[in-house]
Order: C-alpha cells, then sequence, then structure tokens
C-alpha cells in the first residue's frame, strides 16, 4: 500500500498524526468513519483538523506501524517516511499545495504558516501482515541491495579497464607507426665531395695491363725505353723502341678498378667531359642504402641522388673522353651486374 495511505489509516486508528517538519493531525473521535461497503462514496473529513507545531522526529509507534504493512525494516521504513515529507516540504516552500490521500491539503500563508483544507475519507483495506511477509521481503530486499552494490561496481571498473587498454593500445600503435615513418624517410648524409680514401694497393688485372697498354698508344713518342727486355710474344722486336704497325688498332677496354677509388682519381681523361655512370635506379629505399653502404665500405667513390621519397639513384662521377664512355659503360656493367646509364 502506498505510504499517503498508510498515514491516513494511521490516523483513523490512533486519532493522532504526528509529522516532523510539517505539524499534528487529530481526528474526532465522534468522526463517523465510512465503512468497506460505503466503497465509492465520497464521504468529506470534516472531523480531521491540523495543528502547527514543531516536531522533530516521528513517533515510534508510526515507525512499527509502517514496518509492519510494508514488510521493511524499521530504518528503510524511517527513510521512506522521510523523504516523503522532505519532498511535501519542498512543494510547500515554493507555493505549492501538498496532498495527504485520505487526510486533506496543506498550503503555506503569506506568514510562513501552514493551512489546512480536509479532504475526503479513503475506504482502502489493509493487507494484513503475516510473518512470512515480514521475513521474506526484507531478505529479497537485502540481497537485491548486496546484488546491486557486487556488480555495478564490478561492471563500471571493466569498462574503465577496457578504456584505458584502448587508449594506452592507440598510443602505441601511433608511436610505433611514426618511429617507422621515421625510419623510413632518414637518409644517412653520404661522404662529401672532397673525401678522399686511399685504398690499398691490389693485384693488377688483365683490365688494368688493358688499359694502360691503351694509354701507352695514345701517347705520341712513347714507347719502351733503351735496354728493357720485351715480354715473347707481346709483338715488339729485339732492341726495338716502338712496337711493329698493326692492322688493327687494339680494343679500348674500361678503366682499371683503382680509377675508381677517390674523386681526385675518377679522371680517364683530363680533356674529357665529367659523366654519372648510373647503376642503380630503384624506389625502394632499403634497396638502395644497403648498395650505397656496401659501396661505401670498398672505399669507392660512390654518390646517391634522391630526387624524393621514392626514387633513389647510385652513380660513379667519372672524367672520361666521349668516344670511351661505351666502354667505361660496359665495363661498369660486367663489374656491377647491373645495367648502366649515363648521363651529364
Amino acid at each position: 500500500m502506498k505510504l499517503p495511505l498508510l498515514l491516513s489509516q494511521f490516523l483513523y486508528q490512533t486519532k493522532k498524526l504526528d509529522l516532523p517538519g510539517i505539524g499534528r493531525f487529530t481526528l474526532d473521535p465522534a468522526a463517523v468513519l465510512p465503512q468497506e461497503s460505503d466503497r465509492g462514496i465520497q464521504t468529506p473529513a470534516s472531523g480531521i483538523s491540523f495543528t502547527n507545531l514543531t516536531i522533530h522526529n516521528p513517533d515510534d509507534e508510526l515507525i512499527t506501524y509502517l514496518h509492519t504493512h510494508t514488510g521493511k525494516m524499521k530504518p528503510l521504513a524511517a527513510s521512506d517516511l522521510d523523504f516523503f515529507l522532505t519532498s511535501g516540504r519542498q512543494m510547500l516552500n515554493i507555493g505549492k499545495a501538498f496532498y495527504l490521500e485520505g487526510i486533506g491539503t496543506l498550503i503555506k500563508n503569506m506568514e510562513g504558516k501552514l493551512d489546512f483544507a480536509p479532504g475526503e475519507y479513503v475506504t482502502s483495506k489493509l493487507d494484513e501482515p503475516g510473518p512470512g511477509r515480514r521475513e521474506k521481503n526484507p531478505a529479497r530486499e537485502a540481497a537485491a541491495e548486496e546484488a546491486a552494490g557486487k556488480y555495478e561496481p564490478r561492471s563500471n571498473n571493466l569498462r574503465q579497464l577496457l578504456l584505458l587498454g584502448g587508449i594506452i593500445g592507440g598510443l602505441v600503435i601511433i608511436g610505433w607507426g611514426g618511429y617507422t615513418l621515421y625510419k623510413r624517410n632518414t637518409v644517412p648524409e653520404p661522404l662529401t665531395d672532397n673525401a678522399q680514401v686511399d685504398r690499398p694497393a691490389a693485384v693488377p688485372s688483365r683490365t688494368d695491363s688493358v688499359s694502360a697498354r691503351h694509354d701507352s698508344m695514345q701517347s705520341p713518342g712513347a714507347g719502351a725505353t733503351p735496354g728493357s727486355s720485351t715480354q715473347p710474344g707481346s709483338g715488339t722486336a729485339p732492341g726495338s723502341s716502338t712496337p711493329p704497325a698493326s692492322t688493327h688498332p687494339p680494343a679500348v677496354t674500361a678503366p682499371p678498378q683503382g680509377a675508381l677509388v677517390n674523386a681526385s682519381s675518377n679522371v680517364i681523361d683530363p680533356n674529357g667531359t665529367l659523366y654519372k655512370f648510373v647503376i642503380l635506379e630503384t624506389t625502394k629505399k632499403g634497396r638502395a642504402l644497403r648498395r650505397y653502404n656496401q659501396l661505401l665500405g670498398f672505399q669507392l667513390n660512390i654518390k646517391m641522388d634522391q630526387r624524393d621519397s621514392g626514387y633513389f639513384k647510385l652513380y660513379f662521377p667519372i672524367t672520361v673522353a666521349a668516344r670511351d664512355t661505351t666502354h667505361v659503360k660496359d665495363s661498369l656493367a660486367d663489374v656491377y651486374a647491373s645495367h648502366v646509364t649515363i648521363e651529364r
């Protein structure tokens, strides 16, 4: 049963109702109350009166009555009553009427006192309290409150942990992506053009001998010194200072590999033109860097141009005559097993 109906029934039975913060209601003992058979008939509650009194605490008898007919524990019954009366006082303070079913209506006047207008009697039948109801309902309510206090914090904690884990995971992904992008776009600084590193002497190869032979033929008046010995089968007569004329010019081969050691020695013909002999063009940054660092480790004068983050070019700058570019290109292609292009 609703709390206002219980208050009116308590007033009908005890003839007095003290409400904290409101005042006292009294019922005239001579008042005639409607019976259960009179349900549906509106009877004015003319026997009820109200007195403005300062009441701090509810009667124990009232709390016991509420506990008996609601099945709630006394502290819960007292809390429900306090909440109901607090709501009523708030309505009175803002100028609204506070209606008590089965009793009447209260309203605050200009002097701050409460004026009472009797309402109508109610004929609701109270539920008879039983031992099973008094024992069962409090246990059920206590179990429900315990379950609510047990599961709600867990749900909130789980939600907070999931949110925190998502934030940390997002930060880790963003940081890793930034680091990867930084490493991908970072190109190590190549050696300066003025850096010169001497390479250890190597055993002369076949190309070195042929190139030296070609250089000696291009220089006028260059020949064997008097008294020098000749190798068998070299084509030079004993005691002769110049080789015999040949009907076919000797083949021109690539410059010796030692000519690619540093920037100052990459000169085959001082009167020639500086060309870029490109040995690698790629869009893969990792491949370009590996090849570049490998050739630097061999102390070669390799250069790298980077047009943007998606194009890399490795080349040797060599000063050579225009007629020798094809032979140098072919020699580099054989040595580095790659397709070589020439740029100026």
